[in-house]
């Protein structure tokens, strides 16, 4: 059947690749960079839209007549157009002005995010398209995606998988800046942010991504936050989000503020979740409830030249995890927190071909801790203390940048991983050129670690003492990406080599994670994981459609995957005594080093027509294990999506229906899962006026309440997903 709906899309897709609608681009008039959620209204009628991340609307025409286009957003003056009636041809472009305000002649500099290039089949979702798809964690907000599976164990840890890739085989940033937290070690560590505070998200592919670390095969996950301090703003600005859930009765609220004084900038946010036990169509699902708070502030300084920002975070978070007759009758809560301050400069410059530099210092204390359930004191601590410092230099076609970092790990309670310490330097460049008439993209990072364990404070019960030592890695990681275009068809590929270390837990664990319900088991001896890929996309698109098809291959020669020692508690399997569970046991895992292959294939299309839209995207991943010819474990099955949107004056309706495949391709210990189909409707209304803009968004998730389970879940076994939800979040900016 997904073959089917895949064929559907890609026909549809084919025969609309054509029309002569207003096709626009609305752009700042003064550096011309787009706008995105817009309100775009044809006077005295009912048909709008918006303006999507990179500012483009297309709008059908049913007059004869000239009509007038009222274009209002945030931040920019309220603008009437006339506009004569024609067969418009390409994109016609319209320029906003901002809304100025006096500043005793005050000049200061307006800096723009990098415009680094990314592979097309990058995803980037922002503005009112982030806005209606929303969800109460960033893995669900992305599910749906091309290439976009959800890792989970329970509500509050949900995790992206980047085609089938999980841990830290991807990176999840922040501003450009990686979270820091340990969500990438373990199925039961929670993302450390808030989706509600954020304002956009993208998924970066390509050689670019070296930029950010040597492990980004799957890519770098670059969140958004609403409060953006690049810019000083004319007059403050208030940002206020109220919302709730009914799938697990949560209230969210966040308020954020910006304040402008002369040439210096004051921004303040804090955001709240509480959520209750998780609720499916078979029940509520016991212990899975969470509570979260978020406080950020931060002070800058402007002028002609650059700008100088201080931040603070402050991020807890509390939450459970469901009993298992494998591990905990009664559950697991876990307890994490993370303090964050970072110091940033940035300037205009002029050295050679150079004319910015940007200079970084943070500081991260992380703490985890694992309870079990109704008990005071914690049975596993894990935390980390992470100063760094980077640098970059760049140009419109050169950057240049290197980092250091110092991590302190610790360990306490029954996990005995030893105290560790972790150095790292890399440097990394990337290049944009022409190459025989096409677009190029050169990266590389080269990156040397050096983790010291201090083993004679630690106890082992699994490993050999003797090789606890000392370990160094000189990671090398480098790219190329070849893009042309002619007419309406272009052609992209790119060939990656990516370089990642193990971690401190990978090599010197020995103990029980409850969380995980597990006992984890490095390997002292692991040698870093290499892995060569290749991507192509060719794509067909005119003005208003886009058809893409995205291919491609990952080999990797010493993949690494935490394995089961033993399947059941049976004379002679691989388990440990362990005082919860109904007889006292946790099975034993260890990591191990195997031969493997990724491989998918992601259609995709997409046509603007008057005030609707169709998208469909579809995934089809296949991993192998290719020491034992047998399917890769954890491995997300085939998946489709179709969306049809339509923008009715200030309302925007979006039908969704998600198609998923049963998952019989398992590896070892893993147990098949059924497919499902899920239909899902958002809207959105908006309300510009004044300088104000008044959002107000609802959700119905899994309209039909059908049951299901996520075969990436590590508990599917008992507990399904979330039954029918409806969630309503009211926005105001102003």
């Amino acid at each position: 059947m997904l073959i089917k709906i895949t064929a559907l899309c890609i026909a549809l897709g084919i025969s609309l690749i054509q029309g002569n609608t207003l096709d626009g681009i609305i752009l700042d008039s003064k550096n011309s960079e787009p706008i995105p959620s817009a309100n775009i209204q044809i006077k005295d009628t009912a048909l709008g839209t918006s303006s999507d991340e990179k500012g483009r609307f297309s709008i059908d025409i049913n007059t004869r007549d000239s009509f007038e286009l009222i274009i209002s957003v945030i931040g920019y003056r309220d603008t009437t157009l006339l506009v004569s009636n024609q067969k418009f041809e390409g994109v016609t472009t319209f320029y906003l002005h901002q809304m100025a305000v006096e500043l005793d002649e005050l000049n200061v500099h307006s800096h723009h995010h990098d415009k680094i290039s990314k592979s097309p089949s990058s995803v980037s979702i922002f503005g009112n398209q982030f806005q209606k798809s929303t969800k109460n964690s960033l893995a669900s907000t992305l599910a749906g995606e091309s290439g976009l599976a959800v890792r989970s164990f329970g509500q509050a840890t949900e995790r992206p998988i980047l085609r089938g890739y999980s841990g830290d085989r991807f990176l999840i940033a922040r501003d450009g800046t990686e979270l820091n937290d340990l969500s990438a070690t373990s199925a039961d560590h929670a993302v450390s942010t808030e989706i509600s505070s954020m304002d956009g998200v993208e998924i970066i592919r390509g050689p670019e991504s070296l930029l950010y670390g040597s492990n980004t095969i799957a890519g770098v996950i670059n969140l958004s936050p609403l409060l953006s301090y690049d810019d000083l703003v004319d007059s403050p600005l208030y940002k206020l989000i109220l919302g709730h859930e009914s799938s697990n009765k949560s209230n969210i609220a966040y308020f954020g503020t910006i304040i402008p004084r002369g040439n210096y900038q004051f921004s303040s946010a804090v955001s709240t979740r509480e959520a209750g036990d998780q609720l499916s169509p078979v029940g509520a699902i016991e212990n899975t409830a969470l509570s979260k708070s978020d406080i950020f502030t931060s002070f800058a300084k402007y002028n002609e030249n650059g700008y100088s920002i201080l931040s603070l975070e402050n991020f807890e978070m509390s939450y459970g995890i469901p009993s298992s007759p494998e591990g905990h009758i009664s559950g697991v809560d876990l307890k994490m927190k993370k303090l964050s301050q970072k110091f940033k400069y940035h300037a205009d410059i002029s050295l050679g071909i150079f004319n910015t530099l940007d200079i970084e210092q943070g500081y991260v204390d992380y703490e985890h801790r694992e309870f079990e359930n109704n008990k005071s004191y914690h049975a596993v601590l894990l935390s980390h203390n992470i100063n760094y410092l980077k640098a970059d230099i760049s140009s419109d076609i050169l950057k240049f940048g290197s980092l250091y970092q110092r991590k302190k790990f610790i360990a306490g309670g029954f996990y005995w991983t030893p105290n560790t310490y972790e150095d790292k330097f890399a440097i990394y460049a990337s290049k944009k050129g022409i190459i025989l008439g096409y677009n190029t993209n050169y990266s590389g990072r080269v990156e040397h670690r050096s983790i010291r364990p201090r083993s004679g404070e630690t106890f082992f019960s699994n490993l050999d003492a003797n090789e606890v030592r000392n370990r160094q890695f000189t990671l090398v990681s480098g790219g190329v990406s070849f893009l042309k275009e002619w007419g309406n068809l272009s052609n992209y590929y790119q060939i990656l080599y990516t370089s990642r270390a193990p971690s401190i837990e990978d090599l010197f664990s020995d103990g029980p994670h409850l969380g995980n319900y597990a006992y984890e088991i490095g390997d002292p001896n692991l040698s870093q994981e290499n892995t060569l890929g290749f991507e192509n996309t060719l794509s067909i698109f005119n003005s208003k459609s886009s058809l893409n098809f995205t291919s491609y291959l990952n080999y990797s020669p010493n993949y690494h995957i935490s394995t089961k020692m033993g399947d059941g508690y049976l004379p002679g399997a691989e388990w440990v005594e362990w005082g919860s569970g109904p007889i006292g046991w946790l099975y034993k895992y260890n990591l191990v080093g195997l031969e493997a292959m990724i491989y998918g294939f992601e259609p995709s299309f997409s046509t603007n027509f008057g005030s609707s839209r169709i998208s469909c995207n579809g995934s089809i991943l296949r991993g192998i294990n290719m020491d034992d010819d047998r399917p890769l474990s954890y491995m997300p099955p085939d998946q489709v999506r179709v969306q049809y949107e339509n923008n009715f004056f200030f309302l925007t309706n979006t039908f969704e229906a998600i198609f998923v495949s049963s998952q019989n391709r398992i590896g070892e210990f893993e147990v098949k899962t059924a497919g499902y189909n899920l239909f899902n409707y958002f809207g959105s209304y908006t309300i510009s006026k004044n300088n104000r803009i008044h959002k107000i968004i609802f959700q119905l998730k899994n309209v039909f309440n059908q049951t299901y389970y996520n075969h990436l879940s590590k508990i599917k076994m008992i507990m399904p997903e979330a039954g029918r939800s409806l969630n309503i979040n009211y926005r105001v900016y102003f």
